[in-house]
């Protein structure tokens, strides 16, 4: 485990190998820290990355040609593995999965899990690269947890997710950890969401990605902060449940848990992805300081 830095003249990262993990983004000069600090007492993690499943699993199993595969952990392994950083050159760094046994047999493919980071001006590009090396297709999900700084508690900052709409509907998770059929509306105003620690009252808010690829982070003094840009068909917005922390997540997800109550095969879930032999998954999402 060690921690691998990489900047330019505008912005300098931290990642940990343990989970190839952003955990630090500052501006060059500036002792100001835009990641969450990972403080157990609300949240251990700082920018996990969710593969190959983001979420849960209904009853932690899923099946695959027959098969089951129990004790699934939520988002999957590859935010507690180990990774090697395979390239670094002045602006772009890149590690690779180490495989593990133990995970392997919960997960019985053959693949390579590749992620890095680029820093151009005040922005870092997270760069995710799956390749199956398997003779079957490769089936997984994979997203961004990342979670940002909000200085003296959630309430006064705004998340502008530069839409049109007024209102966004929103899934809700079970006590078991999966999407349920019940659902709730945020409002709005000017596409901005004003955060509160009562937004997360019932955990996460889980919406479809569809006409939403920037999210500004906006500070109580009516600043922006950050800006996230991606292309997911999935996003979610969270911070721990009546815990009032200092952070929040703006994730961006290639998939999503399970619902309640599913049982099909793992090439059935909702928006999961599937390539084939000798074909690789190539996404990026980008985190530009404002």
């Amino acid at each position: 485990m060690g921690i691998v830095t990489l900047q330019n003249n505008e912005i300098k990262i931290e990642v940990n190998t343990h989970g190839a993990e952003l955990v630090s983004l500052k501006r060059v000069g500036d002792a100001k820290e835009n990641m969450w600090c990972g403080d157990s007492k609300y949240w251990g993690r700082v920018s996990p990355v969710l593969f190959p499943f983001v979420g849960k699993l209904e009853e932690q199993t899923y099946r695959y040609k027959g098969k089951e595969f129990t004790q699934i952990p939520q988002h999957g392994f590859a935010r507690d593995s180990e990774f090697e950083l395979t390239e670094q050159n002045e602006d772009t760094i890149w590690f690779r999965l180490i495989k593990n046994e133990t995970w392997a047999e919960k997960y019985p493919f053959d693949f390579t899990f590749r992620i890095g980071y680029k820093v151009e001006g005040s922005s870092v590009h997270v760069m995710w690269n799956v390749t199956n090396d398997g003779e079957d297709k490769l089936h997984f999900s994979i997203g961004a947890h990342p979670a940002f700084a909000c200085e003296g508690g959630l309430e006064g900052y705004s998340l502008d997710l530069h839409t049109n709409m007024t209102k966004i509907e929103c899934g809700i998770i079970t006590d078991k950890g999966v999407l349920g059929n019940d659902t709730k509306n945020v409002e709005l105003v000017d596409g901005v969401l004003r955060l509160s620690n009562e937004l997360f009252d019932l955990d996460a808010l889980i919406m479809d990605g569809a006409g939403i690829n920037t999210v500004t982070l906006i500070d109580k003094e009516d600043v922006p902060v950050l800006q996230l840009r991606f292309d997911t068909p999935q996003l979610g917005i969270w911070s721990p449940a009546k815990a009032k922390a200092p952070f929040v997540c703006i994730e961006p997800w290639y998939g999503r848990c399970d619902r309640e109550g599913f049982k099909g095969d793992l090439s059935e879930r909702e928006f999961g992805n599937s390539i084939e032999r000798g074909h690789s998954f190539n996404k990026e999402y980008v985190i530009e300081l404002l």
